[in-house]
């Protein structure tokens, strides 16, 4: 092996130590490390990160920002509410369902226990099946709804950048 190749290998190497062990320190505030007092929890600053930024590449007075702001968000929770296919976190209090479980989860749920469950009839499978499109159809018209709402106050530079961004379509 040549000296060249010697030196550029153990330079990668170092630079894989460096990474490596600043990998490993916990950040505060970051997943594996606990918030200080008084300060929010990660996802909450990760959330108000991404709208920082969403502000930014809108370049939106803060006046701008409080008409549009709430119009993103709905967008972002109808589009979350389209994808998610997981449980909730918690419980609600008496029920073994999630606290925050949504329709589209529930009937999810429902058809997985139903395909799941041998005894189930294909009538029941075929109710279940319906049960799921309508409440998917039913999201992604709220969804498209909240987009066209969002469209109305946007620029078209404004709405490239939200299509770039995945908020738009």
């Amino acid at each position: 092996m040549s000296l060249r190749k010697m030196m550029v290998l153990g330079g990668l190497v170092i630079l894989m130590q460096v990474f490596l062990a600043g990998a490993q320190e916990a950040v505060p505030g970051e997943r594996g490390a606990r918030p200080e007092r008084g300060e929010e929890p990660a996802p909450r600053r990760m959330q108000e990160r991404y709208m920082e930024r969403v502000k930014a590449s809108l370049e939106v007075s803060d006046e701008e920002w409080e008409a549009l702001r709430p119009k993103i968000e709905k967008v972002r929770s109808f589009r979350m509410n389209v994808q998610r296919t997981g449980m909730g976190r918690g419980r609600r209090e008496g029920s073994s369902e999630p606290a925050d479980i949504t329709p589209l989860q529930k009937t999810s749920r429902e058809l997985r226990e139903a395909l799941s469950n041998k005894e189930s009839s294909p009538k029941d499978i075929a109710a279940k099946l319906a049960a799921l499109r309508e409440v998917r159809k039913k999201n992604e018209n709220e969804l498209g709804e909240a987009r066209k709402q969002l469209k109305e106050l946007l620029t078209q530079k404004q709405e490239a950048h939200l299509v770039l961004m995945g908020i738009l379509e």
